[in-house]
């Protein structure tokens, strides 16, 4: 999905959907920025990726009896698993303490910046060592939107931008929800169909 068109056509459906605050998104974004100054790596860390087969694991997996050259896990799906993953795509519900485990592991914190984890930010990127950026809306400053709404579908689509050969998606049910959630996994589903993933 090419940036503009998500800045144009889906996050403007997505905002009116869901009622979200695009200018605290905005501001989230600046304040990811300025925290994150001195912390925040260039794209060319997930470039690993490319060519080879990727997991993507969210929270409903029963077992993880399957193969994966890079396994990308995806917010709060990481607190059902003992495993350490390569890449962790979130916004940083898990906390802080979980995130800087992960990071001392060697695993990639890639968080992202909207306007309802703006107190979530000001505690973890302090923590943090170093980690990619992500917003929904424009990117600044190092901080970079790739599409994608909800940690599970922004994983997947971070996979295709940077050229995994094959996205296999374990541990996912669009329908397992209701209210706001259900709202966003349908949003979620959405972009994955329109990315090709399922």
């Amino acid at each position: 999905m090419h940036l503009e068109f998500w800045l144009k056509e889906v996050y403007p459906k997505i905002v009116k959907d869901l009622g979200l605050d695009v200018e605290k998104d905005r501001i989230s974004t600046k304040i990811m920025a300025e925290l994150g100054r001195g912390k925040l790596l260039p794209t060319d860390v997930l470039k690993f990726i490319k060519g080879r087969d990727v997991v993507v694991l969210g929270p409903l997996a029963k077992s993880l009896d399957f193969k994966w050259d890079v396994l990308i896990t995806a917010g709060k799906s990481i607190l059902n698993y003992d495993v350490i993953p390569h890449i962790h795509v979130t916004d940083g519900e898990e906390g802080w303490k979980i995130l800087k485990k992960l990071e001392e592991e060697g695993c990639i914190i890639v968080l992202h910046a909207h306007g309802d984890n703006i107190e979530l930010l000001k505690e973890i990127v302090p923590k943090l060592g170093r980690l990619v950026a992500t917003t929904q809306v424009e990117p600044i400053n190092g901080v970079y939107n790739f599409c994608g709404f909800t940690d599970g579908d922004r994983a997947v689509v971070i996979a295709k931008h940077f050229k995994a050969r094959s996205i296999r998606l374990v541990g996912f049910d669009f329908e397992k929800a209701d209210g706001l959630k259900l709202k966003k996994l349908r949003w979620a589903e959405y972009i994955l169909r329109m990315e090709g993933i399922i």
